[in-house]
C-alpha cells in the first residue's frame, strides 16, 4: 500500500538525506509542475503506478504528488493553516492538467482535502483526468476468440457453395446495421460483446461467400465492390469494437471506483483535522453545487472541462468521451478505401 512505501522506504531514504521531501533529494532544483497527481492513499502501490503511467498526458513531463513532493520526515501543519496558500494549492495552480487515481477500497471524494482540490481545479479551469488502469492484457484476452469467429465465418464462407447472392445480400446488410449500432452506442459490456461476436462471424461468412460467388458478374462493378468494403469494414469493426468495449468497461469500472462509499456530494467528506475541516468548508461552501458537477461530469465521462461541463448543462450526453473508440473510424475508413482488381479476382 501507498502507506506502507512511505513508511517503509520513503521515509527512511529521506531520512537519511537530510529530512527533505523525495522530490528535493532527487531534484534540489525543483521541477516545472505538468500534471497534478491526486490520490486517497488507500491503493495499492502498483496499481497507483500502474494507473498514472498507463493515463499520462501527451507533452506531460513532471508531476507533483503529496507523497513524493512533500517532506514526510516533517511535520507540515504549520504548510496547511491556508488551505490556498498550502503546497497542494500551489502545485496545481501551476499546473494545467489534475490526475485523478481511483483506487478499489472507495472514492477519492470521501476525503476533504481531495474534494478541495477538485475545488481549485474547478475554479481555474484545469483539465481533470481520470486515471485508468492498462488494457493491454485484458484486450488481449479479448481477441483471440473474436479472431477466431472471424476466421470460421470466412472458411463457411468459401465453403458454402452459394451459386449466387439472391436475397442473402439485403439480409446481410440489414441485419449487421443494429449489430454496429448496438455495438457502437450500447452501455451494457456483455451485450456489446455478444454484438461483436455475432457481427464478426456473420461479416466474414459473407466476405467468404462474395471472394467465391460464381456468379459474381452478373451484379455490376460498383455494386460488388460496395458488399466487398461494406464486409471488409464490418470484419474490422467488430474486432476493433472489442478493443473498445474492454476500454469501456474499464472506464465503468473506474467511475464506479470514483463513486465507491461516496454520497454524491462534497458535503459529507471527511478530513481527519478539525481545523482543516473548519477552514476547507468555509472556503469551498459557496461552490459546493458546482464542484459536485465537477466530479459528476469526471465520472461519467472520464474527464471533466469548462466545455464538456457546458455541454452536460445543455443536454448533451458525454458518458465516456474520454476513452474514444477506434472501431467506428476503422469502419468509416475501410468504407471509403477502394478494392481495386474486382474484374481480375478469380472464381474458385
Amino acid at each position: 500500500a501507498i502507506y506502507t512505501v512511505t513508511e517503509q522506504y520513503i521515509k527512511p531514504v529521506t531520512l537519511k538525506a537530510g529530512r527533505v521531501s523525495w522530490a528535493l533529494m532527487r531534484h534540489p532544483r525543483g521541477l516545472q509542475c505538468d500534471l497534478f497527481v491526486t490520490h486517497a492513499w488507500q491503493e495499492g502501490i502498483f496499481e497507483f503506478v500502474d494507473k498514472v503511467l498507463c493515463s499520462w498526458p501527451n507533452g506531460a513531463r513532471h508531476a507533483w504528488c503529496c507523497m513524493l513532493a512533500n517532506p514526510q520526515n516533517e511535520d507540515i501543519s504549520q504548510l496547511l493553516q491556508d488551505p490556498a496558500l498550502s503546497p497542494f494549492a500551489k502545485a496545481l495552480e501551476v499546473s494545467p492538467r489534475m490526475l485523478v487515481v481511483p483506487n478499489r477500497k472507495g472514492s477519492i471524494y470521501t476525503r476533504l482535502w481531495c474534494a478541495y482540490e477538485a475545488f481549485l481545479a474547478y475554479q481555474w479551469d484545469k483539465v481533470i483526468l481520470t486515471a485508468a488502469g492498462p488494457a493491454s492484457s485484458r484486450i488481449l484476452r479479448a481477441l483471440p476468440l473474436v479472431l477466431l469467429l472471424v476466421g470460421a465465418g470466412l472458411a463457411a464462407g468459401f465453403w458454402a457453395n452459394i451459386g449466387h447472392l439472391g436475397d442473402l445480400s439485403p439480409i446481410f446488410d440489414f441485419s449487421l446495421y443494429p449489430l454496429l449500432v448496438v455495438s457502437l452506442v450500447g452501455t451494457r459490456v456483455n451485450l456489446r460483446r455478444a454484438c461483436n461476436l455475432f457481427g464478426a462471424i456473420w461479416a466474414a461468412c459473407y466476405f467468404g461467400i462474395l471472394c467465391q460467388l460464381p456468379s459474381k458478374h452478373e451484379f455490376d462493378n460498383l455494386w460488388m465492390e460496395f458488399q466487398f468494403r461494406f464486409s471488409a469494414a464490418s470484419i474490422a469493426f467488430f474486432v476493433l469494437s472489442e478493443v473498445d468495449r474492454v476500454r469501456f468497461a474499464i472506464s465503468l469500472e473506474e467511475a464506479e471506483e470514483l463513486t465507491r462509499g461516496c454520497s454524491g456530494s462534497i458535503r459529507d467528506a471527511r478530513c481527519s483535522s478539525a481545523t482543516d475541516d473548519a477552514r476547507i468548508r468555509a472556503e469551498i461552501e459557496d461552490c459546493v453545487e458546482m464542484v459536485d458537477h465537477t466530479i459528476a461530469v469526471l465520472v461519467r465521462a472520464g474527464v471533466s472541462t469548462a466545455n464538456l461541463r457546458e455541454a452536460v448543462d445543455f443536454g448533451v450526453d458525454i458518458e465516456g468521451f474520454a476513452y474514444a473508440g477506434v472501431a467506428f473510424c476503422a469502419f468509416l475508413l475501410g468504407s471509403a478505401v477502394p478494392i481495386g482488381g474486382i474484374d481480375g479476382l478469380e472464381v474458385l
